[in-house]
C-alpha cells in the first residue's frame, strides 16, 4: 500500500473541529489516481444527462463518464454513453458501442427512430435491439447456430433516475441511488428541479485535479474575494450562507437574499417556493462528481471527469425554471445575461483553481486548518478518504 494513501486515511473521521485541507498527494499521486478508479469511478453513481433533455421518444444524448480502469492510458479517455428516450415512460442508458466490432454508434444529442452503425449499418432499436444487419448470410453465431439479429442487443448500462438527473453505475451490487440522497431530497424537491428548462450547455478542460474542482464549487470561504464582482457584486453574502453538515454521498449548504437582491429570485406567480425560499440558492453535491447552484430561477450544475491528476474535464449546463422562463420579455437575451454571468464566474475561479494544483507540486506544503465556511470541503474529502480506506491491501 502506498505512503500516500497512508496519508490520507489519517484524515478519514476526523471531526470537522480538527479537519485541515488533504495533503498534497491527494491531488498528485498516480497511486491515489489508481485507487479512486478503481473504488470511486468503476462502482460509484455518475451523472450522466436530465430527463428534461429526453423530452421526446427517441432524443437521445451522448454522455462521456470517467473512466474506471487503472490502465495508464485508456484512462486518459473517458467511457462514451448513450442516453436514450425508449418510451413515454423510459429512459435507458447502453454503451455507445456497437456490438459487431466495436464502433461508436452516436455522437452528439439528436432525435431517432433508430441508430446505425456508421461502419457497417448494423441498425438498433431505441430499446437496444438489433434489428438489421447488412450481408451477414451464411455467418453463424458462437453456438454454431445461423445468424440471429434477435440474439444480439447494445449493452444496457444500469440507471437512475433522481431529481430529473439521470444516473449511472458499473457495479451490479450498488445500493440505490435514492436512498443516499434524502437529505438532498429534503431540501431540493421544493424546487422541482425536473421541470427547470434546459437552454445551454458547454464542456471545458481545465488544468486540475478533479477533487481541486468539487472542493471549489462546494467552498463557500472563496467567494467573497475571488467572486467580488459577480456573485459578490451586490455585497458579501457570508454572513446570509448556512452551512449544513452534510452526509457519506452528499453536501450542501444555503444562502438566503432579502427580496430583490443579486442571488436569485422566485418569480411573482411562482406557486412553488414560500417564505424565504424564494429568494434562497443551494449549493449542492451529489457525490463523487456532480455539483450544482441551485436558485428559484435557475439551475447550474456541473459534469466532473478527472483527466490524469492534473486535467479536468467540466461539462456544465444552465437550465431555467419555466416560470421565470415564460414571463421574460426577450427570452434569449435574459439567458445569454445569466450565461454571461457564468462565463465570468468561471474565469474567476480558472486561475485560482489552476493555480491551487500547481501549488500542490510544491515540496513542503502543509496541511491547514479549514475554516467554518469549508465545512462542505471537508464533507467531501471525508467522502473521497472514506471510499479510498477500501482498497484491499495487496
Amino acid at each position: 500500500m502506498s505512503a500516500a494513501l497512508d496519508r490520507l486515511r489519517e484524515h478519514m473521521g476526523r471531526p470537522f473541529t480538527e479537519a485541515t485541507a488533504l495533503p498534497a498527494e491527494a491531488y498528485t499521486s498516480p497511486e491515489v489516481r489508481d485507487a479512486e478508479r478503481e473504488m470511486i469511478f468503476a462502482s460509484e453513481w455518475i451523472c450522466v444527462a436530465r430527463v428534461a433533455e429526453l423530452v421526446n421518444v427517441g432524443d437521445h444524448v451522448v454522455a462521456e463518464v470517467p473512466s474506471g480502469t487503472v490502465d495508464a492510458v485508456e484512462a486518459e479517455h473517458h467511457r462514451s454513453l448513450l442516453v436514450v428516450r425508449a418510451s413515454d415512460v423510459e429512459v435507458v442508458v447502453f454503451e455507445n458501442v456497437c456490438v459487431h466490432r466495436g464502433a461508436t454508434l452516436v455522437e452528439g444529442a439528436g432525435t431517432t427512430s433508430r441508430f446505425t452503425c456508421p461502419y457497417h449499418a448494423w441498425t438498433y432499436r431505441l430499446d437496444g435491439q438489433l434489428v438489421a444487419a447488412p450481408y451477414m448470410q451464411g455467418s453463424v453465431e458462437e453456438d454454431g447456430s445461423p445468424f440471429d439479429v434477435g440474439c444480439h442487443e447494445l449493452v444496457r448500462v444500469r440507471s437512475e433516475l433522481w431529481q430529473g438527473f439521470v444516473f449511472v453505475t458499473s457495479d451490479d451490487d450498488a445500493r440505490p441511488l435514492g436512498p443516499r440522497l434524502t437529505e438532498l431530497d429534503a431540501v431540493l424537491g421544493r424546487y422541482r428541479l425536473a421541470d427547470y428548462v434546459p437552454v445551454h450547455r458547454e464542456v471545458d478542460v481545465w488544468d486540475t485535479n478533479w477533487k481541486c474542482l468539487v472542493e471549489n464549487f462546494m467552498d463557500a470561504y472563496h467567494v467573497f474575494k475571488v467572486h467580488r464582482a459577480t456573485f459578490g457584486a451586490g455585497g458579501d453574502s457570508t454572513l446570509a450562507t448556512t452551512m449544513c453538515p452534510g452526509t457519506a454521498a452528499s453536501a450542501h449548504h444555503v444562502v438566503v437574499d432579502e427580496p430583490g437582491g443579486e442571488h436569485g429570485e422566485s418569480h411573482p406567480s411562482d406557486d412553488r417556493l414560500e417564505g424565504t425560499w424564494r429568494q434562497t440558492t443551494v449549493l449542492a453535491a451529489a457525490f463523487p462528481t456532480l455539483v450544482m447552484q441551485v436558485q428559484p430561477d435557475w439551475l447550474w450544475y456541473l459534469q466532473i471527469s478527472p483527466l490524469g491528476t492534473a486535467r479536468v474535464r467540466i461539462a456544465w449546463h444552465l437550465a431555467i425554471a419555466p416560470v421565470t422562463l415564460r414571463h421574460q420579455p426577450d427570452p434569449a437575451a435574459y439567458v445569454a445575461g445569466v450565461v454571461d454571468l457564468l462565463h465570468r464566474v468561471n474565469a474567476e475561479d480558472r486561475p485560482v483553481v489552476e493555480g491551487v494544483r500547481r501549488g500542490q507540486r510544491r515540496s513542503g506544503l502543509t496541511s491547514a486548518p479549514l475554516s467554518y465556511l469549508e465545512r462542505n470541503v471537508y464533507d467531501f474529502d471525508q467522502y473521497v478518504v472514506g471510499r479510498l480506506a477500501c482498497v484491499e491491501q495487496p
